[in-house]
């Protein structure tokens, strides 16, 4: 048997010994916070699930139905030939659309506000922020102009210059 007695500075190797446990305590400490922390958040919130449903829904080619701008109707022949394609959270005109605000971008969805909330970015990076309803068949949004803070309503007038859209889910050919 080996002892080591003579061989260490007793009060240096207390000294080192007191560091090692106070810095084990301390990570032991921060350890059993972050766990207790995580296992307190909800792995899923209820308003992304609310949110999640309507992007699901919102999956597939839209036709436009009707559009105005500032109070102003889009002419019927420019109605019929837009649509969009909206695939995962991302949004492209694949047609002519000469009056959409950019032929493409991406878009975050809040369904826990009333009214539903959008939040749009184009493909240039201009933010537009808007409501919207969904439902199988159909869904209407409302946007502000751009740096303008969110619509209440779903309504364009001259005095609000909001976009207010229709649109009707196409049928599979």
């Amino acid at each position: 048997m080996v002892c080591f007695a003579g061989a260490f500075d007793l009060p240096v190797v207390l000294a080192v010994v007191f560091r090692v446990a106070a810095r084990l305590r301390s990570i032991t400490r921060q350890f059993t916070l972050q766990v207790t922390m995580k296992a307190r958040l909800p792995t899923e919130k209820p308003q992304d699930a609310a949110s999640k449903d309507d992007l699901v829904l919102m999956q597939g080619t839209w036709q436009l139905v009707s559009a105005m701008e500032a109070g102003k109707a889009l002419a019927g022949g420019k109605v019929k030939q837009t649509t969009i394609v909206i695939k995962s959270n991302t949004f492209r005109f694949p047609g002519l659309a000469e009056d959409a605000t950019s032929k493409a971008g991406t878009f975050t969805l809040d369904a826990t506000k009333k009214p539903k909330q959008m939040d749009s970015v184009s493909a240039e990076q201009q933010v537009m922020l808007g409501i919207y309803e969904i439902d199988a068949d159909s869904y209407k949004v409302c946007f502000a102009p751009i740096d303008k803070s969110r619509p209440s309503e779903f309504a364009s007038t001259r005095g609000n210059r909001q976009i207010l859209q229709v649109w009707k889910r196409q049928k599979k050919q």
